[in-house]
């Protein structure tokens, strides 16, 4: 009986909802209530995975225990470099585009070597790494394949900087005069990865705030001058990022 009475109670209620009104929804009619950047969908990818080096381990690869910055932390080893002519991975990148393909990291403090020529077993002073002219051609090529808009930061570290510690332009001119040769277009960088947490990426011991505006009034100018296209990228917060005109 208790079963009965429930199908029973079910079937009212079911003639209940249909007496209701439909309800449809046109999105076509609604007003729109904002726009977004149609790459607003866009991912990073580590310099360090362009050139090579020590990078953070596949989980799987970290011995149970490590934590970062504790004894016998063992969070790092050795990457090879992504093979970006992968017709797979170019397929699968341009399957989210149009977007933003962002260069950068802490490792982007390395040394942009404007030659053909035998790459260094160890970089210069200053630096935390090299980039080679094929290599960053493959990031051109592979953001072309997909769809994608460059963003980048420049290397900040030592060897940027001249006796006074002031960032000094020779490097960022080289790179960026060998990204038009090849074709190539940035669309906007950062001056620096994170310069919230400066001391962690490079910057010389003590650079403080009032450096760090210093030397973007230096980048400022030179974005100005050298490729004024360029949208100059502010950060606000770890993962916030604020755009302006650098014109």
């Amino acid at each position: 009986m208790i079963f009965r009475l429930f199908v029973l109670g079910a079937s009212f209620s079911s003639l209940a909802l249909s007496a209701e009104p439909a309800i449809s929804v046109n999105p076509a009619t609604m007003p729109a209530t904002g726009t977004i950047d149609k790459r607003f969908q866009s991912f990073n990818t580590e310099m360090l995975e362009v050139t090579g080096g020590r990078f953070w381990k596949p989980y799987k690869d970290v011995k149970p225990g490590s934590t970062a910055g504790g004894p016998g932390a063992d969070l790092y080893g050795y990457r090879p470099p992504i093979d970006l002519t992968q017709p797979r991975l170019r397929k699968l990148a341009a399957a989210l585009g149009p977007m933003y393909l962002r260069v950068s990291g802490t490792w982007a403090n390395t040394f942009f070597q404007d030659t053909d020529g035998r790459v260094p077993d160890t970089p210069p002073k200053g630096f935390k790494g090299v980039l080679t002219r094929q290599q960053w051609k493959g990031v051109v090529d592979f953001a072309r394949a997909a769809n994608a808009e460059l963003m980048v930061s420049f290397a900040t570290s030592e060897g940027t900087r001249d006796a006074a510690g002031v960032w000094t332009l020779g490097q960022a001119r080289a790179f960026l005069a060998y990204t038009k040769s090849i074709g190539g277009r940035i669309a906007a960088a950062e001056f620096m990865n994170e310069p919230n947490v400066a001391d962690r990426g490079g910057a010389p011991k003590g650079y403080d705030a009032g450096a760090y505006a210093r030397d973007v009034a230096v980048f400022r100018a030179f974005l100005k001058q050298d490729a004024p296209d360029i949208v100059f990228l502010g950060l606000v917060r770890s993962w916030r990022v604020a755009r302006s005109r650098s014109r």
